[in-house]
């Protein structure tokens, strides 16, 4: 039985992305380079639609219509995929507290009007919830690896753009989407402001391919594993060199934006692989000190943000992260249980509604007790479910398993820091982030194994095979 889980990690290396013609992982692929290189938040086509007609609803239904008719029409591909048992039950229980907050409270966002944030919030629930199915039902095994290394490639772009954004005062990502899309779309402009934010005075505004620096530090830090583990399981000096290289550059970029996340979520990431595996990473040390000090010196001002934190009791941003907190009690004693609803809590109105910081609070005010134990669900299934693989001896699943376990924490510290769930690209790469240890902790069998196989396996460890040069 071990021996056919092995036997089928090493045969689908011939028809694995991006060596296959097949459609869904080309998808992923490019849905990935969207999070990392497009400002899809701020790209609206020109098509009236009663829901919002943002990039990346266009792009969610074209992967879900590519995944029925491939369903539909497809030939077998020889290999039986069995999931650990509970593999999606956080994020079925995320989007069933979600649903079911909104239906509880129908009258009370009726009279206050908040439908329209409400459905908008809604839509991307399904589209995220969308996503994770897709990923995880697609990718293989021999598909993690190479999809770690387009993380990597996708992350030093997105350092290397922001970084020059910083230095130029030019946003690279708005002016190329405004360029390619103002025929069929229209474009938000740059948030980008080098000089003084009015909003937070002595920090600029360096947004990178998102919305805000919070959304761009938490992407660049979730991706910041995938660099450094490649380096540890580099075979040659030069591959390790390489790789530590684009760890230099996306800790820089997380650090040009001159947040406190950029340093604290990079950080909490890197001490979570240190933590999981000090035997393999305890000889990467003396790159990750060159690296952080090439990081800080390549930001240039972002000394600023180190420094930050040791008064970050006293900045305005930490005392407005505090000050609302008492106020909101009233509300969370009234509804208890499901909160206010699902999506309700619009933080980019801070004229009308309370700016939390803090994603774990937002879910108590908008889906009560049960919406806050749903989202550590959602937050900590993969890491359950991943537990036995990440000090696999396995190449194809070990290394992926590790970097994007370590990811996901990393999400879950960043929303701490910040209403996480008002910006699309952190949540979207967590969920494909989720996806990858499901693939990671799956078996696959031959389907002539079959009528042997059984039909769910508990997490265990992942088998074995000889190392293949993917």
């Amino acid at each position: 039985m071990r021996a056919e889980p092995a036997l089928s990690d090493g045969m689908r290396l011939t028809d694995a992305w991006p060596r296959t013609r097949r459609p869904l992982p080309w998808l992923i692929a490019g849905f990935l380079a969207m999070i990392f290189l497009v400002p899809f938040e701020a790209i609206h086509l020109k098509v009236k639609l009663p829901v919002s007609s943002d990039l990346d609803r266009f792009f969610i239904v074209l992967i879900v219509a590519t995944w029925a008719v491939v369903s539909l029409i497809g030939k077998d591909d020889g290999i039986r995929r069995l999931r650990p048992r509970g593999w999606a039950a956080g994020m079925i229980a995320f989007a069933f507290v979600g649903v079911a907050s909104v239906a509880v409270n129908v009258d009370r966002i009726t009279n206050l009007g908040e439908w329209d944030v409400a459905q908008k919030k809604l839509a991307v629930l399904l589209g995220l919830v969308a996503i994770f199915a897709f990923v995880a039902l697609t990718m293989r095994v021999a598909e993690l690896r190479p999809f770690a290394v387009l993380i990597v490639v996708l992350a030093t772009l997105t350092a290397v753009g922001t970084i020059y954004e910083q230095k130029a005062g030019y946003n690279v990502f708005y002016e190329t989407a405004s360029a390619v899309f103002s025929p069929i779309a229209t474009v938000d402009p740059a948030p980008t402001d080098i000089g003084h934010n009015p909003r937070e005075p002595g920090r600029p505004m360096i947004a990178g391919p998102t919305r805000h620096p919070l959304s761009v530090a938490s992407l660049l830090g979730m991706a910041l594993p995938f660099a450094v583990v490649l380096a540890a399981v580099a075979p040659t000096l030069r591959r390790r060199l390489l790789w530590g290289a684009a760890a230099c550059l996306i800790i820089a970029g997380a650090l040009v934006t001159q947040r406190k996340s950029g340093v604290v979520v990079p950080a909490f990431a890197l001490l979570t692989l240190f933590v999981l595996r000090p035997r393999q990473f305890l000889h990467l040390a003396p790159f990750g000190i060159v690296a952080i000090v090439f990081g800080l010196a390549l930001s240039g001002g972002s000394f600023s943000s180190v420094s930050a934190l040791g008064g970050a009791k006293e900045t305005d941003s930490t005392l407005g992260r505090t000050w609302d907190y008492p106020a909101v009690v009233p509300d969370l004693l009234s509804n208890p249980l499901l909160g206010r609803g699902y999506g309700t809590h619009d933080s980019i109105r801070a004229d009308t509604y309370r700016i939390f910081d803090n994603e774990y609070l937002g879910q108590v005010y908008q889906g009560g007790a049960l919406g806050l134990i749903a989202f550590l669900a959602l937050i900590l299934s993969p890491l359950l479910l991943v537990r036995t693989v990440l000090r696999s001896d396995n190449p194809l699943r070990g290394p992926p398993a590790l970097a994007a376990g370590a990811g996901c924490l990393a999400f879950g510290v960043a929303a701490a820091l910040y209403d996480i769930f008002s910006f699309a690209q952190a949540p979207y790469f967590f969920l494909i982030l989720s996806a990858m240890c499901t693939c990671a902790a799956s078996i696959e069998v031959p389907v002539r194994a079959k009528a042997r196989a059984p039909q769910r396996v508990r997490p265990g460890p992942a088998p074995a095979v000889l190392p293949v040069d993917a």
